[in-house]
């Protein structure tokens, strides 16, 4: 089953991704899933590393230059800048929302995570525009068991906070579930049709870990969170 399967992705969809451990990657996978039926953009309102000319096929980094007529199918990039590390800055919110009717698919990273597997959130983030249908939060299940400090953990001390964790302790399924939970946690700001996406499942041990930690979250979700999935990105399965 395809990624645009399992997340249900319809015409006029404007899906933003938050958390860590592979937002980016889904985003471009499920870009290139879109991208012979419709005009897909893709940004971000952080930052993020200036693609292989392969996954798009128009880039736009002048926001003067953003007015223009959108005509042909494929994915745009678009962007207000690229920084000394090859990064593209996103657009503002603001700019953002006038250039959604434009398109059939739009696909926001709404926040940054620093390349770390989890993260906390500061208050003014993630970036969720009021347009979004779908929000998409990813966790890695190779978190599990992970040490909570400043090496594994994208503004650690934030991470603490919501989970009420202490340092050095190793993160576990508890830990884990008060993140997605908790109303400064994964869907802090969340718009539109809540889906979690459990990924880098791959091993036997890592479907095990991540059929407790969807057990778990079912069994205090009352409908907060609309879906659950779990897979591998890099393997292109889903379940």
């Amino acid at each position: 089953m395809k990624l645009k399967e399992v997340l249900d992705v319809k015409l006029g969809d404007v899906i933003t991704i938050v958390g860590a451990g592979g937002k980016t990657t889904l985003m471009f996978t499920l870009g290139k899933e879109l991208r012979r039926e419709g005009k897909v953009l893709i940004t971000t309102t952080t930052k993020i590393y200036m693609p292989e000319t392969k996954q798009f096929d128009f880039l736009e980094i002048d926001f003067h230059k953003f007015n223009g007529n959108i005509i042909n199918k494929g994915i745009y990039i678009y962007g207000e800048s690229v920084d000394s590390e090859n990064k593209i800055k996103g657009l503002n919110l603001k700019l953002l929302e006038k250039q959604l009717h434009k398109f059939d698919y739009v696909l926001v990273e709404g926040d940054g995570s620093k390349k770390k597997p989890i993260k906390g959130w500061r208050e003014d983030e993630p970036v969720v525009s009021s347009n979004t249908t779908k929000t998409v939060g990813v966790l890695s299940i190779e978190v599990i068991g992970k040490e909570i400090n400043e090496k594994n953990i994208h503004r650690v001390d934030r991470f603490l906070d919501i989970t009420n964790s202490k340092l050095d302790d190793a993160i576990d399924l508890e830990i884990i579930t008060s993140l997605v939970f908790h109303e400064k946690g994964l869907f802090k700001d969340a718009k539109g049709e809540k889906i979690l996406f459990i990924n880098k499942v791959e091993s036997h041990k890592d479907k095990m870990l991540a059929e407790c930690l969807k057990e778990k979250i079912k069994k205090i979700n009352n409908g907060y969170i609309n879906k659950i999935i779990c897979g591998s990105l890099r393997g292109e399965v889903y379940d």
